[in-house]
């Protein structure tokens, strides 16, 4: 009798194992309120406080632990805060290659990215939805960085936060123009060599077009590169102070929380948009897998230039600076230490034009050490830094390392978070 017992016991229990591992995964509600109350937090310690006990304002790593190429800067080689944000592209989820296995979408440099954004670039009536990152650069800067593309009127109101220079190759000119004056920043098009101001595109004013070139044999507009660290050293006026944006940071995993190994991010744009951020317990970090038709899904990672040779052609009628396609290949993978969900109303002027409200409070989900948490954020206007708040109204503290924030809109159709 006791051996039946037993045997119906260890029966159920696998029983229950398996049910529990074939269970759906928990999607978040990104629409409802959640009751936190939030003690509003002010500013952190100073960029140049954290920086004095050599410790990274947006990372929280220790600043003499910081490996770097030569030709970077950056605070870890400087000292210096001197953040600079780039709009990323993501076409073909970042991660296709040619017929000779040569990288054609996967960003070059961009694990040494410090904060990066995602956000809905276009919507699905312009023909498919799309994302575009804003990628952070600050503990360490490279020498190149691509594939620049354009801006819409998030990203505006992304830099503003930060105050930070901001390079992009184009913008939508039915939108970007008035955000830049409404929050006070020179249209880089009224920019002089003696005026730079902090906007910088293709080649406003010519004097710093030799920062930018094209790399040949790229899919489609994927094919600026821009010479970061140059225009960090050689633009960006002496004189500027970014605003204060640092971070909470810890040692520990906050306590609490469920299990989110896995985060299933969809923006409704399949192969183009859509990924998969898996913890990986021996690196304490998210690795994020794109789908690819056909294939097995592809670990997003960066693409490095092998001793670029730059070269002057004629293409189109212009005079382009080039960078040969065989000077390329797959770099380090982009990992990312704590994800953050916002989750935001999108709006659409033109139903195509992304038009988000990035002011007021909302829901936020964070990945952190394989856990899952609750909280809300909370931006008092476009000159104030976004709070990330926990469950119990108090600014999380984020884990050392770099951080992925995904702009969800929960409001339009097809997007959604969930995870296991």
């Amino acid at each position: 009798m006791m051996k039946k017992l037993m045997s119906l016991i260890v029966a159920l229990v696998l029983l229950f194992s398996m049910s529990a591992a074939m269970a759906d995964p928990s999607a978040i509600d990104g629409l409802a309120k959640r009751q936190i109350k939030i003690n509003e937090a002010g500013l952190n310690p100073s960029a140049d406080e954290m920086i004095s006990q050599m410790i990274s304002p947006t990372t929280g790593r220790q600043l003499d632990s910081i490996e770097y190429p030569d030709g970077f800067v950056g605070t870890a080689v400087t000292g210096v805060y001197q953040p600079i944000m780039v709009q990323i592209s993501n076409a073909g989820g970042g991660v296709t290659s040619d017929s000779k296995g040569r990288p054609t979408t996967a960003p070059i440099n961009a694990q040494y990215a410090d904060v990066v954004y995602e956000a809905c670039q276009a919507n699905s009536s312009n023909g498919g939805t799309l994302t575009r990152f804003s990628m952070v650069f600050s503990d360490t800067v490279p020498d190149y960085v691509g594939f620049v593309r354009s801006t819409r009127a998030t990203h505006p109101r992304l830099r503003q936060e930060w105050d930070c220079a901001y390079v992009t190759s184009g913008y939508s000119a039915a939108d970007v123009p008035k955000e830049w004056k409404n929050l006070g920043v020179m249209n880089p098009e009224s920019a002089t060599a003696d005026n730079p101001g902090l906007v910088y595109v293709q080649n406003f004013p010519k004097v710093w077009a030799k920062y930018m070139f094209h790399c040949t044999n790229i899919f489609d507009a994927n094919d600026h590169v821009y010479q970061l660290a140059n225009i960090v050293q050689n633009i960006i006026p002496k004189d500027h102070v970014p605003a204060n944006h640092t971070f909470k940071f810890t040692d520990e995993t906050p306590e609490g929380g469920d299990s989110g190994e896995i985060v299933y991010v969809t923006f409704g744009g399949g192969t183009k948009t859509d990924s998969r951020l898996e913890y990986d317990e021996n690196t304490k970090e998210y690795i994020r897998y794109v789908p690819i038709s056909g294939q097995e899904d592809f670990a997003y990672r960066s693409q490095t230039l092998i001793n670029p040779k730059l070269s002057a052609k004629n293409v189109n009628g212009s005079k382009l600076t080039m960078v040969d396609p065989d000077d390329r290949t797959y770099g380090d993978l982009i990992t990312f230490t704590n994800v953050i969900v916002q989750g935001i109303k999108m709006n659409w002027l033109g139903s195509e034009r992304p038009d988000p409200e990035l002011t007021g409070t909302g829901n936020a989900d964070y990945f952190m050490g394989g856990k899952h948490y609750t909280g809300v954020w909370q931006r008092k206007d476009y000159n104030s830094r976004t709070v990330f708040y926990g469950e119990d109204g108090n600014e999380i503290e984020l884990l050392r390392g770099k951080t992925l924030i995904i702009l969800m809109d929960y409001n339009n159709k097809g997007r959604s978070v969930q995870y296991e």
